[in-house]
């Protein structure tokens, strides 16, 4: 709003057409008074002083290419940098020295029940129309029952008096994280910009759930608990004395002194809902000012809490880069 002095064509019955670079206007009033819809989509309201030249604006309404009152979040990928995806080798390069033989067959056993499977399942499809093919369906269905019960390759662990402490302080950690409420792989990190825009966080993750489970998966059977932890086509198995790395029909598998384990705690700023086991120590924005402060332009600018998860990081000269992110901190 402010003063001006204006002067424009007068084409009678108190109506004006407005010519500018923006575009063509127009305005309807009687002296005094004038109400002006803009080329640029605005609506402006003239109280005049007649005689003098001098005007009072008022100018309401949305610009066109302007943006809303109320804007929206920058695109994620337009605020971060340095970007770094934590994904593992191929399963076949992370391998222990005198494990070779025992991947070997499990990666055969895996192989054969794939193609036991999609034979199988082929057949049947195929029976449908042509019942000749229900033959075949029975073999493969013979194959993948001896497959699941020759293919098998059992981990029998006898722990020795002077190992036994070490090895139940390892497994501990990693069974209690397998039973934790929520556990996550994290696949990838980035710095960020603008802090507003990522609820007051210096650095985002992007992060996907993980399934726990105590047994390890086909074709290894243990006579102990393990800590198997499987995010999209991958699964990690800690055992007593190694890890194995299963991916598809690939595996491979990593003695303890081939790779190191890391843990500790970090604060997240959670926009999903706050597991059962999770301890929340403070509270953000989604869209912060510089005081720490809900930014009010925005509409959408919800309340979101800061919770403490533990960490465990995994790595190897040999290509492996594991991060994993659970919901109870107390386990460490």
């Amino acid at each position: 709003m402010g003063f001006r002095y204006r002067k424009s064509i007068n084409l009678g019955g108190g109506f004006r057409i407005n010519l500018s670079k923006s575009g063509v206007g127009y305005s309807w009033g009687v002296k005094g008074f004038r109400v002006t819809k803009t080329a640029r989509g605005t609506t402006r309201r003239t109280y005049s002083l007649p005689g003098t030249g001098i005007s009072y604006v008022q100018e309401t309404g949305k610009r066109k290419g302007s943006p809303a009152s109320f804007p929206s979040q920058k695109p994620a990928a337009g605020n971060r940098y340095d970007t770094q995806s934590l994904l593992n080798a191929q399963a076949t390069q992370l391998v222990s020295e005198g494990l070779e033989a025992m991947l070997k067959a499990a990666g055969r056993a895996l192989v054969l029940r794939r193609a036991a499977l999609i034979g199988l399942i082929a057949s049947v499809v195929l029976g449908m129309a042509y019942p000749l093919f229900f033959l075949p369906a029975a073999v493969f269905a013979i194959l993948l029952i001896v497959v699941g019960t020759k293919g098998v390759i059992r981990l029998e662990y006898s722990i020795d008096e002077d190992e036994k402490a070490a090895v139940e302080a390892r497994m501990g950690i990693l069974l209690r994280i397998a039973g934790c409420a929520k556990v996550w792989r994290v696949i990838e990190t980035s710095r960020v910009i603008d802090r507003k825009y990522a609820a007051g966080a210096g650095e985002t993750v992007k992060r996907m759930p993980c399934a726990a489970k105590t047994a390890p998966p086909f074709p290894f059977k243990a006579n102990v608990p393990v800590a198997a932890f499987k995010s999209g086509k991958e699964t990690l198995v800690f055992l007593p004395d190694k890890l194995l790395i299963v991916q598809g029909v690939r595996v491979g598998a990593l003695a303890y002194e081939d790779f190191s384990v890391k843990t500790g705690t970090t604060r997240f700023v959670e926009s999903e809902a706050v597991p059962r086991d999770a301890a929340v120590v403070g509270h953000t924005w989604k869209y912060v000012n510089k005081s720490g402060g809900p930014d009010r332009r925005f509409k959408d600018n919800r309340q979101l809490p800061i919770c403490l998860y533990g960490q465990l990081e995994i790595t190897s000269p040999k290509g492996l880069r594991t991060v994993l992110m659970f919901s109870d901190v107390s386990v460490l």
